[in-house]
């Protein structure tokens, strides 16, 4: 009975090892596994940072870039593509032209001037025409073979537009004066086409007011 006592012990400490051994080589290969995985997501997550750090830098110019462009696009200056034949013999269609804003902010804008404005009719379309009279200027509305003229006086804050082709120009002569705040820019060069290259003639038409005194 005592070698049977003494066996017991030695069997038990046998299955005990054994349970162990296996509960090591378990941990010992859950070990393995989370290395092996963990050095396996290494270059994943280092992908990811610098991918990640390349987009961050990609909005962060874009962002810079992008107010650099308004600022230049609202105080500087625009190019535009005129079309349509208003402003002919001027300014033709498909002209390409460049339309400072530093007149338009400094209110430097004067009679003759060639501006490019929001149309009253639709604020997503642009005009191009001539400043022929500023606020308070007597504007003649009635066509030269008329007996009887009619005028009307630029209201405050106010400009009157024409384009040079008056027998095809929509103008104030038919939707009246515009607000000074409706003006984008002034029209200072002619860029294309490269024969026509340079700044702008006078207008054709004589119809710009002359300094007048308004008290008549």
């Amino acid at each position: 009975m005592l070698l049977q006592m003494s066996s017991n012990p030695r069997r038990a400490c046998s299955i005990s090892t054994n349970q162990d051994t296996e509960y090591c080589e378990v941990v010992l290969g859950s070990c393995h596994s989370w290395c092996m995985v963990k050095a396996l997501n290494a270059p994943s997550v280092e992908m990811f940072r610098r991918a990640l750090g390349k987009t961050l830098g990609f909005v962060g110019y874009t962002i810079q870039y992008g107010c650099i462009a308004h600022c230049a696009f609202e105080y500087i200056g625009e190019f535009v593509v005129c079309s349509g034949p208003s402003m002919e013999p001027t300014i033709v269609n498909h002209d390409i032209v460049f339309s400072e804003r530093m007149s338009r902010h400094l209110c430097k804008i004067e009679k003759g001037d060639i501006v490019i404005a929001k149309s009253p009719f639709d604020p997503h379309m642009n005009i191009c025409k001539r400043v022929v009279g500023l606020e308070g200027d007597k504007i003649c509305t009635s066509a030269q073979s008329d007996l009887f003229k009619t005028h009307i006086y630029v209201p405050k804050g106010h400009v009157w537009l024409e384009g040079d082709n008056l027998t095809n120009s929509s103008d104030s002569r038919s939707y009246g004066p515009i607000p000074y705040a409706l003006i984008r820019g002034r029209v200072c060069l002619k860029l294309w086409p490269p024969h026509s290259f340079g700044t702008l003639s006078e207008s054709p038409t004589k119809r710009i007011v002359k300094n007048q005194n308004n008290s008549d």
